[in-house]
């Protein structure tokens, strides 16, 4: 198994950039648009969760293309030298 801590992540589910057009889109496409009146910080701590989740992922992809021994082949090819 895996586990990941984040310690110092901050979000922000209402106030600041949370009222753009296209931040706000984001937001109610993954459900934590605005506060929750139930139960305050169940949204940004839903979406802390989400960003730990897609950092996860994104380690564990590298971790697997360092160990298969592709990472500098996939930047190659991608053009990402």
């Amino acid at each position: 198994w895996i586990s990941w801590t984040m310690p110092a992540l901050e979000v922000g589910t209402v106030g600041g950039g949370t009222s753009l057009p296209a931040q706000h889109a984001c937001l109610e496409c993954m459900g934590v648009a605005g506060g929750n009146r139930e139960e305050p910080g169940k949204n940004a701590k839903k979406l802390a969760t989400m960003v730990a989740g897609a950092t996860m992922a994104g380690e564990l992809s590298l971790l697997a293309a360092l160990a298969a021994n592709t990472l500098v082949q996939a930047h190659m090819k991608h053009n990402r030298n």
